[in-house]
């Protein structure tokens, strides 16, 4: 564990370095924002992957932040005195333009929904089973995918590209996540299985269904926007990660899937500036 804090910090030394240095090439130096894919604490992430590669990273993600807050802002806090609360606005979007503003990268990566989907807010899409068998609410999930999630990652775009519009964007929907009960080492997690349990959906085919009408339906919101937009790139990771052993819980990949999901990026990143920036 101290070996995986030590590359991590050595990763995030390189990353500062290669942002700051006159001689690394715009594509080399990228900005992320994101959720614990790319920023998931003792295991090497996605970003780490990449910073191994050879990539400059400056990241502005959170574990379990939500694509609400990233572009929104869901954080508040409560005045007592006034028995009234406030918003305190989208300060992630603002850090990220900041972050973009300073480091003038090439690509943004952007990692963001999965919380909203599949972690805790997923009850929100269940029937209980006693009540009916076609437990999945797919007129509500698509309903939230056309008038919140097309929006507000369409926002993020338009704001990365009222600095820079020949920045190109990358996002991914994820794989299928695996409703095994795992937790992140006891502390958060797990999130699906207690679910699944809540609602009476016991059965892991059914399971599975719903949670690949999910991603699928996720998935597909990207594509669309890929085709609206020339400088949003969709990586498709649905499949590759079909084993429960792949995962670390039921929503984080292990290390080894975090580097191919790395190299997946790598080669969405060749394919859209035209060669490979790691050879230049």
């Amino acid at each position: 564990m101290q070996e995986i804090l030590r590359n991590k910090l050595n990763l995030e030394a390189q990353s500062i370095r290669g942002l700051k240095s006159n001689t690394a090439t715009a594509e080399l130096k990228i900005v992320a924002e994101g959720d614990s894919w790319f920023t998931y604490p003792l295991v090497l992430d996605v970003i780490d992957q990449l910073r191994r590669m050879g990539y400059f990273i400056h990241r502005d993600s959170v574990p379990g932040d939500t694509l609400e807050n990233m572009v929104y802002g869901s954080e508040y806090k409560l005045i007592k005195r006034l028995k009234g609360v406030i918003n305190h606005g989208p300060r992630d979007l603002q850090e990220t333009m900041t972050s973009i503003r300073k480091y003038k990268p090439r690509i943004v990566l952007f990692s963001g929904g999965g919380n909203d989907i599949v972690g805790k807010d997923i009850a929100q899409y269940l029937f209980h089973k006693t009540l009916t068998n076609n437990v999945f609410r797919k007129d509500l999930f698509h309903e939230n995918i056309e008038k919140f999630m097309k929006p507000a990652i369409q926002r993020f775009c338009d704001f990365v590209w009222q600095i820079d519009d020949s920045i190109d964007i990358l996002m991914d929907g994820y794989d299928y996540p695996v409703p095994n009960g795992k937790s992140y080492f006891g502390v958060s997690g797990p999130w699906l299985l207690p679910t699944f349990g809540a609602k009476a959906i016991t059965e892991r085919k059914e399971q599975e269904e719903i949670l690949k009408q999910l991603i699928d339906g996720f998935n597909e919101a990207q594509i669309e926007l890929e085709n609206l937009n020339p400088h949003f790139h969709h990586v498709d990771l649905r499949g590759m990660f079909p084993e429960d052993k792949e995962w670390h819980n039921e929503i984080h990949l292990k290390a080894k899937g975090y580097k191919k999901v790395a190299r997946k990026y790598h080669e969405k990143i060749s394919a859209v500036l035209g060669s490979d920036p790691l050879k230049k």
